[in-house]
């Protein structure tokens, strides 16, 4: 039976199962139980692990389903019986058309992307902002749709109508063909998350490995095929120790949950659009500095120094992660990479170990391309050097990893950016420049064809192989470096 078939007071059981239990470990409580977590969210939700279609069609049949232009949103039925789960779900809403509203905005060579706080002609926005426990209170939401739920106005349908033609027929984002949407399954609380993570790992093999993982207990994102499950509550405090249940987004700073949001998104739509073929580094250098531009700051905990499971790829912009993939030991969240959240887009923490770095150096190329790295247990400090661009990059020293991880992430967003208010001289020329740039991506978004993309869009080779090659002959990489140094 299905649970779109249920009573209202179904419906508040289901509710009530949802407050967050206690995640099965072994006696000494060291190791999670991924088939018992798997098996509690099947029982809970009458479903069996030979469902036909599995996990994916589960996804379908169990969650409620709401339309945000590339966005496909899935969210499970019971959690929204809850105010602050519908708030939560409702803001993460409005974050992922933020993000793709923004995108366009590049695209477009637009100078300011950053959304007024209250738009009076937002229809959909103020309908989000309307959502709490009586919008879909006793109503069963497996497999609805939340525009019908949710009682949308007319003009609310037709606004997310629009929005889903334009983006999807693909020549607005530069694309000369429909696009795919992008799935992406939001998890209010952080039980059911881990739950339905060893629920995929279970009734799929090929998930099994990835998903029976004990780092689960503080993970906040888990890719399964081409579908993203993200949490709106933290798995660990911010020295990194695992939580005994789950922390909201918003309870450590009221932006993250946008922020994390709109990150997570923006990576699953540039994925989904460039099919892998878009550089690593890039996608993710792309994403933090649209968040920075959206909302001011980066506030998240999923790229940099947060000791990745395995290397994310390899990347000819910023070349970086953990080049010989393994697991890296545990570290604090906090260091002096994060201490403005991103507010400057990591200009003022560069320049700053850009300086330390050529204090002694003794020529002009080689003072600024020199970057102080501190070892990770603090025992000793050394210089990195430029080009942190391009092919020619080199990986540090292994005890400089983690703060080399921290340069690069803070580095490409910087890069980019310098790109869109300075790579072709003032402003709104730089920002149209950039929008074509994106453009062309979309015709030809392959990692290798990066450094030919960009030099023909700014008429300068990204890189060189030395410091004294970057100021030979102009590149934009000493360009950056030198703008830079200045303060930006």
């Amino acid at each position: 039976m299905k649970l779109a078939r249920r009573g209202p007071g179904a419906w508040a059981l289901a509710a009530v199962l949802l407050v967050p239990a206690p995640l099965p470990r072994l006696a000494d409580g060291s190791d999670l139980l991924f088939e018992p977590l798997a098996q509690r969210w099947l029982e809970r939700n009458e479903a069996r692990p030979d469902h036909p279609g599995g996990w994916p069609a589960l996804l379908e049949e169990r969650f409620a389903h709401l339309g945000l232009g590339l966005f496909e949103l899935r969210v499970p039925a019971p959690a929204l019986s809850e105010g602050q789960n519908a708030r939560h779900v409702a803001r993460a809403a409005q974050a992922l058309l933020e993000a793709q509203a923004g995108w366009l905005a590049w695209t477009r060579g637009e100078t300011q992307v950053r959304p007024e706080k209250a738009p009076k002609d937002d229809a959909v926005g103020r309908w989000l902002a309307g959502w709490n426990a009586k919008t879909f209170a006793g109503k069963p939401l497996a497999g609805i749709d939340l525009l019908e739920a949710g009682a949308a106005p007319p003009e609310v349908r037709e606004r997310l109508a629009r929005l889903r033609e334009e983006l999807r027929a693909g020549p607005a984002l530069g694309f000369e063909r429909p696009l795919p949407g992008v799935r992406l399954a939001l998890f209010p609380r952080r039980a059911e998350f881990v739950e339905f993570v060893c629920v995929a790992g279970l009734l799929d093999s090929h998930l099994t490995a990835s998903a029976f993982d004990q780092g689960l207990s503080t993970w906040l994102e888990y890719t399964a095929q081409d579908t993203r499950f993200l949490t709106l509550e933290f798995g660990s405090d911010a020295a990194g120790n695992t939580l005994a249940r789950g922390e909201g987004l918003a309870e450590r700073n009221p932006l993250a949950l946008s922020e994390l949001v709109a990150q997570v998104g923006t990576r699953a739509m540039l994925l989904q659009l460039y099919g892998g073929r878009l550089d690593p580094a890039l996608a993710s250098g792309m994403a933090n500095a649209l968040v920075i531009e959206l909302y001011g700051e980066l506030d998240t905990r999923i790229d940099g120094d947060v000791r990745s499971r395995s290397s994310e790829g390899t990347s000819v912009f910023v070349p970086g992660g953990n080049p010989d993939g393994g697991i890296l030991p545990a570290t604090s969240a906090e260091n002096r990479w994060r201490g403005t959240k991103g507010r400057d887009h990591f200009v003022g923490i560069l320049a700053q170990v850009q300086k330390q770095g050529g204090k002694k150096a003794p020529t002009r190329p080689e003072r600024l391309t020199r970057f102080e790295l501190m070892a990770d247990d603090g025992s000793r400090k050394a210089p990195v050097s430029a080009p942190f661009l391009g092919q020619e990059a080199k990986k540090p020293a292994p005890d400089l990893l983690a703060d080399y991880l921290e340069l690069v992430r803070c580095y490409g967003v910087a890069f980019l950016h310098w790109l869109r208010v300075s790579g072709a001289g003032e402003p709104e020329a730089s920002a149209a420049r950039f929008g074509e740039f994106l453009l062309a991506l979309a015709r030809d978004g392959a990692s290798a064809e990066l450094p030919r993309l960009l030099q023909e869009h700014y008429g300068r080779p990204l890189s060189a192989s030395s410091p004294d090659g970057m100021f030979a002959e102009e590149t934009l990489e000493g360009a950056f470096l030198a703008w830079l140094a200045k303060g930006g």
